[in-house]
């Protein structure tokens, strides 16, 4: 516990040491964008809108929930956490209040996994009591096929692909990516956005937005946890690549190939069917 205590105390101490330069002399209101982190659920949306509003002078303003009108009251410095579908509507009214997007894509595969342990862990979720009650292979098909107020493989992936097929102004961070290179992607995604840091400042949002800090929250006295540890009880399940394999079985991915297996090659996931 000690050793927690003090690795998040010099953390800490080094993120507002190199903060104080921007909250005394720069980001003032004018110069702040508005953000809007989106992506269907479990895309790495949390992780992206965690880093982005650990900058100086920017803060959450959470999800709307898809009520648009709300687009209306951001103000600079305000970073909405969304899962929306791309309109001509929504899109003109992020164009008119100067709402920067950045868009998150992850395999599908991996967010579907993610996704029933989220549903499963989640008492406040519509299906939870439903996807409980069944064995974990049973609910992982019900999160590939979709039922009534619980969407599928495919509506998760049309999310995304309606921005992509609209060619909108946005970013598109893939979650590997942002995985495997944090303080490129992010470096990129601040390029992106207009956004001038120092490399120190980066990098200390990068350290206290990894994965062992935010699986632990606020809770330093726990043992932290490296990506691929798991906790099913955590927002912040796993956190690796790949973690479909451990758990798909061939009826399963017979039945997300018949469901989605066109998207996951026009996505870039794979090549063909044969996988």
């Amino acid at each position: 516990m000690l050793k927690n205590i003090l690795d998040l105390t010099s953390e800490e101490v080094a993120y507002y040491a190199h903060s104080m330069p921007f909250w005394i002399t720069g980001f003032f209101q004018e110069n702040r964008r508005k953000v809007l982190v989106n992506g269907s659920p479990k895309s790495g949306t949390t992780w992206m809108f965690k880093l982005i509003t650990s900058l100086p002078r920017y803060r959450g303003v959470g999800n709307f929930h898809g009520d648009k009108t709300r687009y209306n009251s951001v103000r600079p410095g305000d970073v909405v956490h969304g899962h929306d579908r791309y309109t001509s509507e929504l899109a003109q009214i992020l164009a008119a209040n100067g709402i920067r997007v950045v868009l998150l894509l992850r395999d599908p595969r991996d967010q579907l996994i993610s996704r029933v342990f989220h549903i499963r862990r989640d008492s406040n979720h519509p299906w939870h009591t439903r996807l409980q009650a069944v064995e974990l292979d049973e609910a992982i098909m019900a999160c590939i096929e979709g039922c009534e107020g619980l969407p599928g493989a495919r509506s998760m992936i049309e999310l995304t692909e309606s921005w992509l097929d609209h060619g909108s102004d946005f970013l598109l961070v893939r979650y590997e990516k942002l995985l495997s290179d944090p303080k490129g992607e992010l470096r990129r995604t601040l390029d992106f956005l207009g956004i001038e840091i120092s490399m120190a400042l980066l990098d200390d949002i990068v350290v206290r937005s990894q994965f062992e800090r935010m699986a632990s929250g606020k809770k330093f006295w726990k043992a932290t946890r490296k990506p691929g540890q798991e906790d099913p009880n955590s927002h912040f399940r796993k956190g690796v690549v790949g973690d479909w394999k451990n758990y798909l079985t061939e009826d399963h991915i017979r039945r997300f190939k018949e469901v989605a297996g066109d998207q996951l090659i026009e996505l870039e996931y794979e090549k063909n069917l044969d996988w």
